[in-house]
């Protein structure tokens, strides 16, 4: 099983960061799009704001970025 972590991110400044051990890298995609869905329905103080949700492989390597003002549209 790889970790992978999960970054709240203002453009490049990282604002919260969580780690969170899954099975791949669809996973890892899979649980930033609900974080970010869940940032953008109860922390409405983000949105329109720029803020994404940045996975990191165990590298720390950005490998994705998931825009919570997407998520909330799309949620």
């Amino acid at each position: 099983m790889n970790r992978y972590h999960f970054r709240l991110v203002d453009h490049e400044r990282a604002l919260d960061v969580t780690g969170r051990p899954v099975d791949d890298r669809d996973q890892a995609l899979a649980v930033a799009k609900r974080l970010a869905i869940d940032i953008a329905e109860s922390r409405q103080e983000y949105l329109g704001k720029g803020y994404a949700v940045a996975v990191l492989d165990e590298a720390g390597n950005e490998i994705h970025r998931e825009s919570i003002d997407s998520a909330e549209k799309s949620g």
